[in-house]
């Protein structure tokens, strides 16, 4: 069944309440390990998040690459002022998630709402 643009806008709850999750995005750098690489590089970009657990969809994505532990955040459509890529990670300024580089897996525009942009975040700490 094809759902009208009206049932469309009602189903879709992100707003400024429920987007309150601080979230930074940096460029790849040199970390603490032997070899140099994993470390936090300098900040892209930080904005305010919806932070929730990966759909069947998400979890598909996730399965293929390996990933164990996941979270999904949407956030504005930053358009041309930020892009993430696949190099990059977040950290989520949150303290269930604090101690975890999170590295983007996948994004992609939210084809419902074309103002926000999804982006999943895997991190295997």
């Amino acid at each position: 069944m094809i759902k009208s643009e009206k049932t469309r806008k009602n189903t879709i709850k992100t707003n400024n309440g429920t987007m309150r999750t601080p979230v930074t995005f940096y460029g790849p750098g040199l970390g603490n390990s032997l070899d140099g690489r994993d470390g936090l590089g300098e900040k892209l970009y930080r904005a305010y998040a919806e932070v929730y657990n990966p759909s069947n969809k998400d979890r598909q994505v996730l399965t293929a690459k390996g990933v164990h532990r996941a979270v999904t955040v949407r956030i504005r459509d930053p358009l041309s002022s930020y892009q993430p890529e696949n190099k990059q990670l977040a950290k989520i300024d949150d303290l269930r998630y604090s101690d975890i580089d999170w590295q983007v897996v996948d994004f992609h525009p939210d084809f419902q709402d074309r103002q926000f942009l999804v982006i999943l975040l895997g991190g295997d700490q």
